[in-house]
């Protein structure tokens, strides 16, 4: 089942969108949007297949990387503050409840660091 994993994902992605796509069918949108999403749905579900036929064919599937720098785990979070802060101009100060503490998470894992210390 390990490594079946990224293929249950794509597969499972495609098949919601195919029930989203009936849920669209209830309501009777137009024949353009059928199409459309459709050919999502078919693309996805042939993505799944291409990646069952590689999950099969290659090595192990999941690889560990080591993050070289400590304080490098800090990036996500920082990226993530720093655009709900510029999202801030946009959608109003309230993001900035969501953006600040979000910055201070990074700004105490880029000085503490996330990683196991190796001595």
């Amino acid at each position: 089942m390990k490594r079946l994993v990224s293929f249950t994902v794509v597969a499972g992605w495609g098949g919601l969108n195919a029930v989203l796509l009936t849920v669209l069918a209830v309501y009777g949108e137009s024949a353009l949007v059928f199409w459309l999403w459709g050919g999502v749905v078919v693309l996805l579900e042939l993505t799944a297949l291409a990646v069952f036929a590689s999950s099969r064919r290659g090595p192990e599937e999941h690889t560990r990387y080591r993050v070289p720098e400590r304080a490098a785990g800090a990036a996500a979070p920082a990226a993530v503050g720093v655009l709900l802060v510029a999202l801030t101009f946009v959608y109003g100060m309230w993001l900035l409840a969501l953006g600040l503490p979000l910055l201070a998470v990074a700004g105490a894992m880029a000085v503490r660091g996330t990683t196991v210390r190796e001595e």
